[in-house]
């Protein structure tokens, strides 16, 4: 039986992000209490990395009470990809469930991560996605796409798109699965467009589901999540991610995916 209180949360972030320490006091107020955090920094300079470290010693301390295991791993920006800085967090968290989110984002409520964990009782269930809408100060096209003609509409119809739903900006997965198909760092080979985009995340979704895994999608999952894009920012991404989407619906499988961790492993510091 799954324990609640087992639960790693990882965070990619390139150094101190605009939402990075509310994230962090919203984390220290979950029903379901992370048992550490995986901090995954894509530092630019020596000088950010310490800044870093110096404020995740105050906040184990004022939002944590001590009371929480901080992992600090340092990824030089030019090393940085989103399937590699993914793949190095999950690799130095010491749990089987881990949360994966990033520096910008904000849970939704207090039950957000037991909402999520609670789904992981059911042994066949790989990963745990849910929903991404904009921040509250996000522009009007952030609000329409994601809050309306997204959420709102799969909630309407009940028709839940379980892949499509599962993003590393807001997801779980199990470990254990992942040890067995890393986020493929070399997609952007086989999939035009990924390099910009991704598509990692949503790579491993249909593989745990070929391989026979559930991937669910948690409606109490809610993140916020924008970047304040225009409509013709916005609108090119979603082609792109249409294309991305079905190039790796049409790769063979099962596969293989490749990490560079299988080589040399990045370090990491506790804090």
């Amino acid at each position: 039986m799954f324990s609640k209180e087992c639960v790693s949360v990882l965070v990619r972030t390139r150094d101190i992000e605009l939402h990075f320490r509310e994230l962090l006091k919203r984390l220290s107020h979950q029903t379901s209490f992370p048992s550490e955090l995986v901090i995954v920094d894509n530092y630019f300079s020596e000088k950010s990395l310490r800044v870093m470290t110096e404020l995740l010693t105050k906040i184990k301390e004022s939002f944590f009470n001590g009371k929480i295991k901080i992992k600090l791993v340092p990824i030089p920006n030019q090393e940085f990809t989103h399937s590699y800085s993914t793949n190095a967090g999950v690799l130095a968290a010491e749990n089987d469930i881990i949360c994966i989110t990033n520096g910008h984002s904000l849970p939704s409520s207090n039950e957000w991560l037991e909402a999520g964990a609670a789904h992981f009782n059911d042994s066949k269930v790989a990963g745990v996605g849910g929903y991404t809408v904009s921040h509250t100060d996000g522009t009007i096209w952030e609000k329409m796409g994601y809050d309306l003609l997204w959420k709102k509409r799969i909630e309407v119809s009940k028709t839940y798109a379980r892949d499509d739903s599962f993003s590393t900006v807001n997801c779980l997965i199990r470990k254990s699965l992942w040890k067995q198909y890393p986020f493929d760092e070399k997609l952007p080979n086989l999939i035009s467009g990924a390099l910009e985009f991704g598509g990692e995340d949503y790579d491993w979704a249909v593989e745990m589901k070929t391989r026979g895994y559930k991937i669910v999608v948690e409606p109490k999952l809610v993140m916020f999540h924008s970047h304040g894009e225009s409509l013709s920012s916005l609108f090119p991404k979603y082609l792109a991610w249409r294309q991305i989407r079905r190039e790796i619906r049409e790769l063979k499988r099962p596969r293989t995916s490749y990490t560079r961790l299988n080589g040399k492993k990045p370090s990491y510091c506790v804090i």
